[in-house]
């Protein structure tokens, strides 16, 4: 299934500034492109933390298989149904405490529990930590909540690690969640895309030179063309129903269609929703960007629709 979107013309300003804050959010995290690790991961955390959280959410420290997370809930309303959301940043940066705003939006969405972990991040972790470390806290996730109960998600790195994670899961002998859902994957190491050189001057957020620099750090000399550093080379038969969420206008926007057109020469399940007007990994920006928001509806109908 292959969805776009029409924007509303008269919202068309009101959304065209807001997208252009998010754009410049972006562009203060990265600032002159000559910041260390340090300060990438400083500037990062800080634009997330930005908007406040509402009264009635609740974020929680934890550890699950001696991982920490977070368990964020918000508004009256939260079910039996869990989603593990693994969080952006190109394996070098973000963090489960800067994705607190995001967990509590894509809670209130869904009414669920949302769990972040604190996955391992390159150079100091390389290839396969974050992995593992995904694939252990989603086993007990599903050990304690029931694998209907379950879903998993993530946005940018976040993305690609979560079909990484199916595809580790599966190949263990693990139960798998009851769906998933990516924004933005960064799913192909190699940078093989051809939305790499369509969108490259389209996207101000992620450019071919910084994908070639996230593989180095991530993966240390370790193939690019590994399915589970870079999915859109895996086998991903026998997977839950998928979500993939891309912008038209993202370098990345291929590896999101790659991972939709395997799955369904597979024989799976997926939807691909590509859409207009917004930037890459938009669904973070949903205390003033209408597209964030519209994202995350748009997520939690799609978990609603499998979820019991």
């Amino acid at each position: 299934m292959d969805m776009t979107h029409v924007e509303h013309p008269e919202t068309e300003v009101c959304r065209g500034e807001a997208l252009n804050r998010a754009r410049t959010s972006f562009a203060s995290v990265f600032g002159d492109g000559k910041l260390s690790l340090a300060q990438l991961r400083g500037n990062l955390d800080a634009m997330m933390l930005e908007p406040s959280l509402a009264e009635d959410v609740s974020v929680q420290e934890a550890r699950i298989e001696g991982i920490p997370v977070l368990r964020v809930s918000a508004g009256p309303g939260i079910g039996d149904d869990v989603l593990v959301w693994l969080h952006g940043g190109g394996y070098v940066m973000g963090s489960a405490h800067g994705y607190r705003h995001a967990a509590a939006a894509l809670s209130r969405a869904m009414g669920a529990l949302v769990i972040v972990p604190d996955y391992r991040l390159a150079p100091e972790f390389p290839f396969p930590a974050a992995l593992d470390d995904a694939t252990r806290v989603l086993g007990a996730v599903i050990a304690e909540f029931g694998a209907e109960h379950t879903v998993l998600g993530g946005d940018s790195a976040g993305g690609g690690l979560t079909v990484a994670t199916l595809m580790a899961s599966r190949d263990s002998g693990r139960p798998l969640p009851a769906a998933a859902a990516v924004v933005s994957p960064l799913a192909d190491f190699t940078v093989s895309g051809a939305s790499v050189m369509v969108n490259r001057d389209t996207d101000p957020v992620i450019t071919e030179r910084d994908l070639g620099l996230l593989a180095a750090t991530y993966l240390q000399g370790h193939d690019r063309l590994d399915p589970l550093a870079s999915p859109v080379f895996g086998d991903l038969a026998g997977l839950p129903p998928i979500l993939l969420l891309a912008s038209d206008s993202e370098i990345l926007l291929d590896d999101a269609v790659r991972i939709h057109e395997a799955v369904q020469a597979a024989g799976g399940s997926s939807a691909l929703s590509i859409h207009p007007e917004t930037c890459h990994a938009w669904t973070l920006f949903t205390d003033f960007l209408p597209q964030a928001r519209e994202g995350v509806a748009e997520i939690a109908d799609f978990f609603g629709k499998v979820l019991p």
